[in-house]
């Protein structure tokens, strides 16, 4: 089997029981205790300078790196029991990662990362100065090799601004009130399509939205395709429909059907399996100019001569969304015209997002005693092999539901040949 040495480095955090085990090995002598964090010496070091003692703690969550190929080949490589991680800890672990990958013949070429803070400050210490420039830098440990790209994680940025579109009204409660120009953008106008649909039409122009889509819970906030559903082009051309039903009034809704046009741009390209062969493919124009378009929204609103700072500040989508969606697109961009510069084979988009990697946790949950759903560090260390052999099936509930597993099926003698297969009675 072929594995390509070239692909993204992702991390994944998830908490764990704070508990400590002792472990002992079979036909050994010695125990061990697990349960402790264990970072890389470095930070250690920094800590120890910063406290003036050492401290011993119990992990309460996991750091998980994986290695993802860009034609799908899955290697969950490195783990480490933590408390909640600093940007510089991931600093050190990041380059100590890229470096231990090199020696093996992997060649990272870009960084998924979503939009925790800890990890935008992660990406200020890789960029510097050139943050909102560039989000290319170079390998320290080899110039010559392809440079890295930063590129946020494209389902956690769906879902931010969903959110902030979530948070736009009139009421008090709400923390935006979102513009464009004159055009509002309002949470209430895409309720009231659904309503519109479901009441008016015996045939449903958009069949998958629901109530789940507009109620929200903390756990329905964390689906990628209920987010994802409110901003495709199926959304597009139901507030179509919708703005032509109200005739003269649809007018209003003329702004969210702006938004919908760019944002269902970002949905479709980011979940194409079609592969991009060349840098002057249509869809790298398209990502390009939705990029210009969120860019030049201050602008309008800024132009504005009746709003005060604060108003502004509430009529655009939040500092840490814009800058998910440069991230995203700039980086992209960029990784596609580093790639081929060096070579003609083809980037897929759906396999630059982490969804594959969210998973592994859904699936090691389900490994032991059903589903853990709060494991210690040594089951999340006993269960991961079983993973990284694809032996176990891909919750179907999990956040990243559409993205498939490959399971290693090793060819043995005790496979039926094409003799016997026609008859279940006899084998060779």
């Amino acid at each position: 089997m072929l594995i390509e040495s070239n692909g993204s480095l992702h991390r994944a955090t998830r908490r764990l029981a704070a508990t400590l085990h002792i472990k002992s090995e079979m036909f050994q002598m010695h125990t061990e205790l697990v349960g402790f964090t264990d970072i890389v010496e470095e930070a250690k070091s920094i800590s120890t300078i910063i406290t003036h003692k050492e401290n011993i703690q119990l992990s309460t969550h996991v750091l998980k790196l994986v290695f993802l190929g860009n034609t799908g080949f899955r290697l969950p490589f490195a783990h480490f029991p933590c408390l909640q991680t600093s940007a510089s800890e991931l600093y050190l672990i990041f380059w100590k990662a890229v470096n231990m990958l090199g020696l093996f013949g992997f060649t990272v070429t870009f960084v998924s990362l979503n939009g925790a803070q800890t990890n935008r400050d992660f990406m200020k210490m890789l960029l510097r100065e050139n943050v909102s420039k560039t989000m290319t830098f170079d390998n320290i440990f080899d110039v010559t090799k392809t440079q890295i790209c930063l590129i946020m994680y494209y389902s956690h940025l769906v879902k931010k601004i969903r959110n902030n579109i979530t948070k736009s009204g009139t009421l008090t409660t709400h923390k935006r009130y979102l513009k464009l120009g004159k055009k509002y953008i309002v949470w209430e106008h895409w309720y009231k399509a659904y309503q519109w649909d479901f009441y008016s039409n015996t045939l449903k122009v958009y069949q998958q939205l629901t109530q789940d889509h507009f109620y929200l819970s903390s756990q329905l906030k964390m689906r990628n395709m209920l987010a994802e559903d409110v901003l495709n082009e199926n959304m597009l051309h139901l507030m179509t429909c919708y703005q032509r039903s109200l005739g003269d009034k649809g007018e209003e809704l003329q702004g969210i059907i702006e938004l919908l046009q760019h944002t269902s741009v970002i949905i479709k390209n980011f979940r194409d399996a079609r592969p991009i062969t060349s840098y002057s493919d249509k869809r790298l124009d398209e990502s390009r100019k939705v990029l210009e378009w969120f860019c030049t929204l201050g602008k309008q609103n800024k132009s504005l001569t009746n709003i005060n700072k604060k108003e502004l500040e509430k009529s655009l989508f939040s500092y840490q969304t814009m800058e998910d969606i440069r991230s995203l697109l700039m980086g992209f961009d960029e990784m596609c015209g580093i790639h081929f510069l060096s070579t003609s084979s083809s980037i897929i988009p759906n396999r630059l997002n982490s969804d594959v990697v969210k998973n592994v946790f859904s699936q090691q949950r389900g490994l032991h005693n059903g589903a853990n759903t709060n494991p210690s560090y040594l089951t999340y260390s006993q269960s991961i092999n079983a993973v990284i052999l694809g032996s176990t099936p891909i919750s179907k509930k999990a956040n990243a539901e559409d993205t498939e597993a490959y399971i290693y099926r090793p060819t043995s003698s005790s496979s039926s040949c094409k003799s016997c297969s026609s008859s279940s009675s006899t084998r060779c």
